[in-house]
């Protein structure tokens, strides 16, 4: 099909037609250019639309009326429940995706598809709900290989299979403002989420705030890149008995979850906001909402109850 093209449904006389054409031995290919078809649809319509092998022109109508059908009222849904609207109102204005929605809903005992909810919010104008936030790619010089004076450091490569909470990823929130930074830690397994506030980044309140971490919550490894308060990596290791492991330099991607977490930071803390600002209730509903947001890695359960699960376990 053409671009700028709208399709059709086939008719019920080309149906017919191309059950006579199949019936005579004709290739899907001679069918189409006698229907002025795409070959695909032909062969589509004849994979889905056969009958114990068979393609009848009547029950193929037929089927295809019922499958419409099925696909409106399944649109339909979120407008004729009260608790799937109720559910949307609620939880679209906290940036939650239609996938997700959808997802939740099913868990509550509430099938719904996501297209059908995105038909919904179309249907509302409530498209300014939903989350559409491009970032930039940033240019500059790009390095393959750690240097040398960073020799002893373990790449991530060698970190080991993720099967069980501990294993954290970590990154800083800066501002040009002030001195203050935000450390956000995520739990690669459960999807935890912690964030401090530090009045400054150095290395010894960076090792206050992963001591305070491990002594409650287990961690194993921590992975992030190569700041320079890491520059005592070893010392921390000791003193936290936990492995580090370093991305490779401007590959940031390699830690892409603590990436897109931050992400969702910066839609509560803006980038030019001074970070000594932010509160500890703001830090406190931030991580709520982290935490407490089913997540479809998760089976659209919330990181709260993977990570209790994980301690009960």
């Amino acid at each position: 099909m053409r671009k700028g093209t709208t399709y059709h449904q086939l008719s019920y006389e080309e149906r017919i037609q191309i059950a006579l054409l199949k019936e005579q031995g004709e290739s899907i290919r001679s069918i189409a250019k006698k229907v002025c078809r795409s070959p695909n649809t032909i062969a589509k319509e004849l994979q889905e639309k056969m009958v114990n092998g068979l393609y009848i022109p009547k029950k193929a109508q037929h089927k295809t009326y019922w499958h419409r059908y099925r696909s409106k009222i399944n649109c339909m849904k979120v407008a004729v429940s009260k608790e799937l609207t109720n559910l949307l109102y609620d939880k679209l204005p906290l940036g939650w995706s239609p996938e997700r929605i959808a997802g939740y809903a099913r868990r509550l005992g509430y099938p719904v598809s996501k297209k059908a909810v995105y038909k919904y919010i179309k249907s509302r104008c409530l498209e300014r709900y939903l989350f559409r936030r491009r970032f930039k790619k940033r240019g500059g010089y790009k390095r393959s290989h750690m240097s040398s004076k960073d020799i002893e450091k373990r790449p991530i490569s060698q970190r080991p299979a993720i099967v069980v909470s501990g294993h954290w990823e970590l990154d800083f929130i800066v501002s040009r403002q002030s001195a203050a930074v935000l450390l956000v830690m995520v739990d690669i397994w459960t999807r935890y989420a912690l964030i401090y506030r530090l009045e400054r980044k150095t290395h010894q309140g960076v090792l206050d705030a992963l001591a305070y971490v491990s002594n409650r919550y287990l961690v194993k490894t921590i992975t992030t890149d190569n700041d320079i308060v890491f520059r005592g990596w070893k010392a921390m290791e000791s003193y936290l008995s936990a492995l580090f492991f370093f991305c490779q330099p401007y590959h940031s991607w390699e830690k892409g979850l603590i990436e897109n977490t931050n992400r969702w930071i910066r839609c509560f803390v803006a980038k030019k906001r001074d970070i000594a600002t932010v509160t500890d209730d703001e830090i406190h509903s931030i991580e709520v909402y982290l935490n407490e947001t089913p997540r479809q890695c998760l089976g659209y359960r919330t990181a709260q109850e993977v990570l209790l699960g994980n301690q009960v376990s």
